[in-house]
């Protein structure tokens, strides 16, 4: 017996109750109930437009990806934080969409998908795009589904392109069940991204948009209480040159923690975690210099940009700060032209491998 969402083939998980066989390696993930993918094709010519150009490499990658989704093949590309990765797809996107194939843009977090489907709905014109995520599931047919990994349960063999962006992150990376379901979506190619691609990667982008270096952290070898009160220091000299800063710890209880010191010093300061409520309402604060400060957990670790960003590190030992979040920790700064550096600082009693590891793969890409 095979499950024909998450093609489990272990008898352990399969249950029969009143004549209905269950998988329960992936009952929790969504309903039984799977609606037939339809779509109205568009009537006019689908196009984008950019309010500026693209870098000689990445035309170089936006060709390189239509080519090989016209011969069939996927494609595993590895860019660096701030690269331009999502638009470098548009031209494959414009492609598959005005040949009517179906296409889907999918990514592990719901942030991040409200943020995608907000920025390509304002760069492509004639355009339907269905945004699904938890709690937004009220359309969920169309030719151009943008949506969370935890949706594709809803489209078995739909997709002749399927985009899958931030494959290392949660709740996506290590979790067969969503792999599984997201594979079975598939019935065209796929083109799978991430900054911290293990394997060979087919296409390579080792260079930001603005031909800025990726920035290197400074690691602090100090113990906790000290790693406090150095980051207070900095958060006030960046707030004197207008500088926002990010503190990323290791755990929403430490997000209210650090939040109350920091305002003992008379910083304005919120923390951001999954438990909190509107986000993008913290995010435009902290950009708009009505807050100095967030303190996150590593929900804000991608996807997100604040124009000249800091970044800090605490507990950098703690074993979320693996090498893929750190590298996607480090992204968050130098992202803007205009200010294509900054600084980012990793207090930790001692230097762990994740860290080493993190440096070195920074320093590589740079070289």
């Amino acid at each position: 017996m095979i499950c024909p969402r998450c093609k489990n083939q272990d008898p352990k998980y399969f249950y029969t109750f009143n004549q209905i066989t269950y998988c329960r390696k992936c009952i929790n993930v969504g309903s039984k109930q799977i609606v037939k993918n339809s779509f109205n094709l568009p009537k006019a010519k689908i196009d984008y437009h950019l309010d500026y150009q693209l870098t000689p490499l990445q035309q170089k990658i936006s060709k390189d990806l239509l080519n090989r989704y016209i011969n069939n093949k996927n494609t595993n590309l590895k860019a660096v934080c701030g690269a331009g990765k999502t638009e470098i797809t548009y031209e494959v996107i414009k492609y598959a969409l005005n040949n009517n194939h179906c296409v889907c843009f999918t990514t592990p977090r719901k942030e991040l998908v409200i943020e995608l489907a907000n920025r390509i709905q304002s760069q492509f014109s004639n355009i339907d795009i269905t945004c699904v995520y938890g709690g937004h599931t009220k359309i969920t047919s169309g030719q151009f589904i943008i949506c969370t990994t935890h949706q594709l349960y809803r489209y078995p063999n739909t997709f002749d392109l399927l985009i899958l962006d931030e494959l290392d992150a949660f709740p996506y990376a290590n979790n067969d069940v969503l792999q599984s379901i997201l594979e079975n979506s598939i019935k065209g190619n796929y083109i799978y991204m991430s900054a911290t691609m293990n394997d060979n990667p087919d296409l390579l982008m080792t260079k930001r948009y603005h031909g800025h270096l990726l920035d290197i952290p400074k690691c602090y070898i100090t113990p906790n209480w000290l790693a406090y009160i150095i980051a207070v220091f900095k958060i006030k000299a960046n707030v004197k040159n207008s500088k926002p800063t990010i503190v990323f710890v290791p755990s929403i209880k430490q997000t209210y923690k650090c939040t109350k010191i920091f305002k003992l010093f008379k910083l304005k300061c919120l923390e951001c975690s999954s438990k909190t409520t509107k986000i993008e309402k913290r995010l435009a604060a902290l950009k708009n210099g009505k807050l100095d400060v967030i303190v996150a957990t590593t929900i804000l670790e991608r996807g997100i940009t604040v124009d000249n960003v800091q970044v800090i590190v605490l507990q950098g030992n703690n074993r979320v700060f693996n090498q893929s979040t750190l590298i996607q920790i480090c992204g968050r700064v130098g992202r803007n032209i205009n200010h294509p550096n900054g600084s980012i600082s990793i207090f930790t009693p001692y230097k762990t491998k994740a860290i080493k590891k993190c440096i070195s793969t920074i320093k590589q890409d740079n070289a």
